[in-house]
């Protein structure tokens, strides 16, 4: 089941899912590498249901049952399998991703059912960045999503302030990126305050993280400029490819850019990570 998916073409790639048969032996496999294992005893013998449109497996100890697709990303969803396969490949290209008018073309759905399935995957994005804290050398920035205004104490309704964190290697390396959108209860304030650090630290930093560098003034002169470009780029990714976000759903979308930038920096194929990502219940 290892294919090198990131060099395939659209046209390969649905030529080779073409049919759920073959999107099934490929879930299957993502999902219970090592073979069928039940959810509730482990046990590794099933019988299996294939009169449905998707089967069905009862395990052969305890009787639990459980389909194909009951604890991922597809569960409780009536879209057929070869147009989720298309939909993760479609998210996965690099640096570019799609829009829920794109997508709805595409996979021929309409708006809404493209808008939900990107944002289930946006989701599970969104829920692994939260379970994956920094470590290690932390360095932590002030930035601003928006277009730019002139320097002012007062923010402007369309800039929205954010936090930036990586983890960093002896090398100086920005090695896991998190950039995470601070909502203020004062919406002219243009200053992020010690208690919203104090927040970033406590959901994403490991508790007995000892070397942490903050800088969130946004006109202190050692601010750090690399973190900063991040955030550049992201801003211009999502104002390219999307138009402009408000604040709503802002952070999921702060989040896939810098899912995006952690694999594309340690040349992991976006595509083999997102369906384990999709495809893998938590329990397993």
């Amino acid at each position: 089941m290892h294919m090198n998916f990131a060099s395939m073409s659209l046209d390969q790639f649905q030529n080779h899912f073409s049919t759920d048969s073959a999107c099934i032996e490929y879930i299957f496999h993502t999902k219970w590498p090592e073979g069928f294992s039940c959810p509730r005893c482990k046990h590794s013998h099933a019988y299996v249901t294939t009169t449905r449109r998707l089967p069905l497996y009862e395990c052969c100890h305890c009787r639990h049952q459980t389909s194909l697709i009951s604890g991922t990303i597809m569960e409780g969803s009536r879209t057929e399998l070869t147009k989720w396969m298309l939909a993760l490949f479609l998210f996965s290209r690099t640096n570019k991703g799609t829009t829920a008018i794109e997508l709805s073309k595409l996979i021929k759905v309409t708006y809404k059912t493209a808008w939900l399935i990107l944002y289930k995957i946006r989701s599970m994005i969104h829920s692994s960045d939260n379970q994956t804290p920094l470590s290690g050398s932390v360095c932590i920035n002030s930035a601003i999503y928006g277009r730019p205004y002139n320097p002012s104490v007062r923010k402007h309704p369309q800039e929205h302030l954010l936090l930036i964190g990586s983890s960093v290697n002896e090398w100086n390396e920005f090695t896991y990126l998190k950039i995470k959108h601070v909502l203020l209860t004062n919406p002219k304030e243009r200053h992020i305050p010690h208690f919203e650090t104090k927040a970033f630290q406590q959901q994403h930093i490991e508790s007995d993280t000892q070397n942490i560098e903050i800088v969130t003034g946004f006109y202190t002169p050692t601010r750090l400029r690399p973190l900063l470009i991040f955030a550049k780029q992201a801003s211009k990714w999502i104002n390219k490819t999307f138009h402009g976000l408000g604040p709503k759903h802002l952070q999921k979308y702060l989040d896939e850019f810098s899912y995006r930038q952690n694999l594309s920096s340690k040349n992991i194929p976006i595509f083999a990570h997102l369906v384990q990502l999709c495809f893998k219940p938590a329990c397993y």
